[in-house]
């Protein structure tokens, strides 16, 4: 199994002891026995630990688990100062709305586009609340005669702004949120060598593992934004096979976790990655599983993301197999109603809860999919795919 974790400056040593502490988790909950090997170095962008499952029934199954580090180019793309983020912010904020991506991505899923927009909205509200501040300080100078009452407004109101201000940001990543966008959105334009250099690295090491014989199933998982990366990875392993006449194995699956693709898709720059989607709609070798929770804002729920390459054509065109297989992980079921309102309402939490524990046997269980017997496309072969998901589309289809 190769993992892609997203935009995210911790690298595999938080993943191994989170992945670690959550199976243990999960197996109490599940009555499976799972085993977590330590965490090796496996040459200069991946580390791997090693994994074995076991059923009550006594069935065994022993995965490798390869963690593909993208983090120091992440801690590289990841400015501190103030100035500097907002700076940032505001000309990515700009950037999407004047190339309509951000209209694009209200018509598909409104939460995706608050969290997206809410950071830039959030840096003008506040300059505003600042300045209505200071003109409702001159007035009341004005009106009492006396610089008391406007300091004592300042003193009062800049601390509460800034407060309010912080809160707001720190409940919902904004900073997060738009550091990440503004490196999607220079990847769209072909400005990320250093990033594309790494996705080519991480296909020649998928190549190289679907050669092996002996594997029952090469499982790639990509999550938030590493979804993305994960699909130009499997894209280009495809590619590298065919080039190198290797035979089509099905044994390769995707599995797309909280992806948040359209924010890449929807560039009108983007065409490399969506001649990678389209690679993937035509791969009859491959199964593809999108699992996407409503609740989760930070994600594109129940949206084929390959659904773009279909904009334009009132069919699909010859030797186009469909997309992404999508599926809600029903995170309700995974929990008590209280705890529910609890993950729901940490958006952070919820975006991660693909990646953890739950506190009852439910539909979804990342630890059995990636460490248990079944393959991904028998595991999930009767689960119906959801279709049509429109409960969160606005102002009509984000087609073009």
């Amino acid at each position: 199994m190769l993992y892609l974790g997203g935009f995210d400056p911790q690298g595999p040593a938080h993943y191994h002891a989170m992945y670690q502490r959550e199976a243990a988790k999960q197996a109490a909950v599940s009555g499976y026995t799972l085993t977590v090997g330590p965490r090796l170095r496996a040459g200069a962008h991946a580390a791997t630990w090693a994994l074995s499952w076991q059923n009550p029934g006594g069935e065994v199954c022993e995965t490798d688990y390869e963690f593909l580090r993208w983090d120091d180019f992440v801690r590289q793309h990841w400015p501190k100062g103030q100035a500097k983020l907002i700076g940032m912010t505001l000309r990515t904020t700009w950037r999407m709305l004047a190339n309509g991506s951000l209209w694009r991505m209200l018509q598909t899923s409104w939460p995706a586009f608050l969290a997206i927009s809410a950071p830039g909205l959030m840096i003008v509200g506040v300059t505003l609340a600042l300045l209505l501040l200071f003109l409702a300080a001159v007035g009341l100078e004005a009106a009492t005669a006396s610089l008391w009452p406007a300091l004592a407004l300042l003193v009062f109101g800049l601390p509460s702004l800034f407060f309010a201000a912080r809160w707001l940001q720190a409940r919902t990543q904004m900073a997060w949120l738009m550091r990440s966008a503004t490196v999607i959105l220079q990847q769209a334009c072909g400005q990320t060598p250093d990033l594309e250099a790494r996705l080519d690295e991480f296909a020649s090491r998928l190549h190289q593992v679907l050669s092996r014989p002996d594997l029952d199933e090469v499982l790639v998982v990509g999550h938030s934004s590493g979804a993305m990366l994960a699909v130009s990875v499997v894209a280009r392993a495809l590619r590298m096979a065919e080039a190198t006449g290797l035979p089509s194995s099905s044994r390769l699956s995707l599995l797309t976790l909280g992806q948040c693709m359209p924010v890449l898709s929807y560039q009108p720059e983007a065409t490399a990655f969506r001649a990678e989607l389209n690679t993937l709609r035509r791969a009859p070798e491959l199964f593809w599983l999108d699992v996407t929770a409503p609740p989760d804002g930070c994600c594109f729920a129940l949206h084929d993301p390959s659904g773009i390459c279909l904009d334009g054509l009132s069919t699909a065109p010859e030797g186009d197999l469909g997309g992404a297989k999508c599926v809600s992980p029903r995170f309700a079921q995974l929990f008590s109603a209280a705890t529910y309102r609890e993950v729901k309402r940490d958006k952070y939490r919820c975006h991660f809860q693909y990646l953890m524990a739950g506190e009852r046997v439910g539909f979804y269980d990342f630890f059995a999919i990636t460490a248990g017997g079944s393959a991904l496309d028998r595991r999930f072969e009767a689960a119906p795919a959801v279709q049509g998901f429109r409960d969160l589309q606005r102002f009509g289809s984000p087609a073009r």
